[in-house]
């Protein structure tokens, strides 16, 4: 197996053991903790955190590693000043960050959740300075593990996606009764100065890292990496502030608002992974390769492919899990402190996020392309320019429409992202594009069809999971027959020879 090959396999098994570890301890958060006042001041709570955060990951991958490898091939002499310092840099601004959090908890609190009575701000702004500490850890854990990763190490820096979960259940199922919410805090916090202590110990027994605590904020490495990192993280205060937006609307509603919201979209994220990451890690390396050849014609070939590719996996799964998502949510999260209502709430809001998937699996790959030309600034504005579009949505659905404001703004939001930055795509590579609209019809029709022959079933399924995934299975395998023997979709097409490839060669495997 060949390094790259093995890397990969190790990413994708701890990224899948992850997941399902996830899943397992939000199942017991649900049991413990429901969705009421609780949780309701813990999900704001992490609101700030988690976007920074996101920020710091989001900017640091982009930016930090490409630098590191530059100084690695050219001066490698230089290279371990460049990283210590912007390591030692960055761990004094996010300090910095958490003190100033940590005094002005309150009056944060109340900017994110002005409509959260004094108690729940007095509780949330209490769980945010327990919170806050773990911005250190993330900024040194996003930061060594960038130097894991140049370096081709794997295994320690992907441990977080395993301890996170494990101790969150750990820590739930022995405090959930005597510190409420807080047990989820403190496991947080633990995981990522567990995941640091690793990174840390493994970092200072290697032989091949030279880490000091120099702090050279002049030199040239560092003012790189800041001047690549400046355009990113202004864009992305805006374009990440999703979750601030949404956390400013739903203080104000009735109490379970934010906990209904927060696991339907926690749902919705768990499928667009799977769906979206092995066709974008495949997919936009050669993006990247014909565009800096200045094959145009090739990178709008190989982008309309992907772009299809997620739509014929999207469709059936929102016209699918629209219907049959009640039964199946209940079996996941409804039990002791997780009510019947409290399912019925978020499946309302699961079915809005639902539409929003086809556009946010594809929007990934049109997101790539125009990383791939390098029009990262123009992206960037793009995506601030729609965020100010989806906080005006919100402003003007939450009223009418109560919490599904929230999602329902979310789906319009994915649905004019796409349109839009396809739309500009199209200009920027000049020239005439695949024909699409055609097999978005084709796409959608065969989902309907599927859901519509399965539909009088229905009622046969009730609440009952179990009967209810079989028929979900059911309308899968009609979506596949429909659009290869009936429509003629190529995509139907290529699953079935590599789903044939791979039991040709397991069998030929198995006799041997």
């Amino acid at each position: 197996m060949s390094k790259i090959a093995r890397s990969s396999l190790i990413v994708t098994v701890f990224t899948l053991l992850g997941l399902g570890l996830s899943f397992l301890s939000n199942v017991i958060i649900a049991a413990n903790f429901g969705a009421g006042m609780d949780m309701d001041v813990f999900l704001a709570a992490t609101t700030l955190p988690f976007f920074i955060t996101n920020i710091l990951s989001g900017s640091l991958n982009f930016t930090f590693i490409p630098v590191f490898a530059e100084y690695r091939e050219k001066e490698p002499s230089e290279i371990w000043k460049v990283v210590s310092s912007f390591i030692n840099l960055n761990t004094l601004a996010a300090l910095a960050l958490c003190i100033i959090g940590v005094i002005l908890a309150r009056p944060i609190m109340s900017a994110i959740a002005p409509g959260f009575s004094e108690d729940k701000l007095a509780r949330s702004a209490e769980l945010l300075r327990w919170l806050l500490p773990v911005i250190i850890f993330t900024a040194i854990n996003e930061l060594l593990a960038s130097v894991y990763y140049s370096t081709q190490r794997f295994i320690i820096p992907s441990l977080n996606k395993v301890i996170s979960p494990v101790l969150t259940m750990a820590y739930v199922l022995a405090f959930h009764s005597s510190l409420s919410t807080k047990s989820i805090v403190l496991a947080m916090l633990t995981a990522s100065f567990v995941q640091a202590s690793l990174l840390i110990i493994g970092f200072a027994k290697s032989g091949e890292f030279h880490y000091s605590f120099t702090l050279d904020h002049r030199h040239p490495g560092v003012i790189k990496i800041v001047k690549l990192m400046t355009p990113l993280v202004l864009g992305m205060l805006i374009y990440k502030a999703v979750p601030i937006v949404d956390a400013f609307f739903l203080s104000s509603l009735p109490g379970g608002s934010i906990s209904h919201i927060g696991y339907a979209a926690k749902l919705t994220g768990s499928i667009l992974p799977i769906i979206v990451s092995g066709i974008s890690i495949s997919i936009f390396p050669a993006m990247s390769r014909y565009a800096a050849a200045k094959d145009l014609d090739a990178l709008k070939e190989v982008l309309s492919k992907g772009v299809k590719m997620l739509f014929f996996l999207g469709a059936p799964i929102v016209v699918l899990l629209g219907i049959y998502g009640r039964p199946i949510i209940q079996l996941i999260f409804e039990r002791r402190a997780f009510a019947s209502a409290d399912t019925t709430a978020v499946y309302y809001a699961f079915v809005f996020y639902l539409l929003a998937l086809p556009a946010g699996a594809a929007g990934t790959l049109v997101s790539q392309a125009y990383y791939a030309i390098q029009e990262n600034t123009l992206i960037a504005l793009i995506s601030v320019a729609l965020m100010l579009v989806y906080a005006g949505l919100c402003l003007f659905l939450i009223k009418p429409l109560g919490y599904l404001a929230i999602p329902a703004a979310y789906a319009l939001y994915y649905n004019c992202a796409i349109l839009t930055t396809t739309l500009i795509l199209r200009k920027k590579l000049s020239g005439a594009w695949p024909p699409m609209s055609r097999f978005f019809l084709k796409s959608s029709a065969a989902a309907l069809a599927a859901a519509g022959l399965i539909y009088p079933l229905t009622h046969l399924a009730g609440d009952r999971a179990p009967v209810s995934a079989v028929f979900c299975a059911t309308g899968f395998i009609l979506y596949f027959i429909i659009s290869k023997t009936i429509l003629s979709l190529e995509e139907a097409g290529a699953i079935w020879t590599l789903f044939r490839e791979q039991l040709v060669s397991r069998y030929a495997l198995w006799i041997r």
